[in-house]
């Protein structure tokens, strides 16, 4: 069996974190959030779902968008004081990249084509590529292995792309269902 990967919640608003953080304590399965809407500053909810996943598990994942070099600056020094949280900060623009100095950050770029230019990404600082699992290909699964780009595949929400996914050995899957690992380990496959 492939290695399992990441299980990223997709979570469209931060409306109620206290239901979402139930949600994440309740599913063992769960490694984190992904935040589908564009984070647009660090505030009290933002922070109290980082909080919330630091105190849950040992070590987590939040993944969100990005379009304001304020906010990725903030967000780096967010990341700096919380060390068992990942964050991965997706960029559909890399241009705000050249005014930045990200410490603690990681960078992820949304790809939505299916043959991005994983050699130039790289070069540009990028160690995730967020791509919709209708656009993954084996190709580009293998590029990213050998230029050491991790992949984050979103809109998994059925069990035969979980275990797909895992052919692919992406990085992180992005799903609305929390469950849908145990739905993929039913399946006996």
């Amino acid at each position: 069996m492939d290695e399992e990967p990441h299980l990223l919640l997709e979570v469209l608003e931060l409306s109620d974190v206290n239901s979402l953080l139930q949600v994440i304590e309740k599913h063992k399965d769960l490694d984190g959030v992904y935040l589908g809407g564009y984070v647009e500053g660090v505030d009290e909810r933002f922070m109290k779902l980082i909080s919330g996943l630091s105190a849950l598990r040992t070590q987590a994942s939040v993944v969100f968008k990005v379009k304001d070099r304020d906010v990725l600056e903030g967000l780096d020094r967010v990341a700096e004081k919380i060390t068992n949280v990942e964050f991965v900060a997706v960029l559909s623009d890399l241009s705000i990249l050249g005014s930045v100095k990200l410490e603690k950050l990681s960078v992820g770029f949304e790809v939505l084509n299916p043959y991005p230019n994983i050699s130039k990404l790289r070069e540009l600082g990028v160690k995730y590529l967020v791509i919709p699992m209708a656009l993954l290909r084996s190709r580009i699964a293998k590029e990213a292995e050998a230029k050491n780009v991790r992949i984050i595949t979103t809109n998994v929400n059925s069990p035969e792309n979980y275990i797909k996914s895992r052919s692919f050995k992406v990085y992180a899957v992005v799903s609305e269902k929390p469950s849908i690992k145990r739905e993929a380990e039913s399946l006996g496959i």
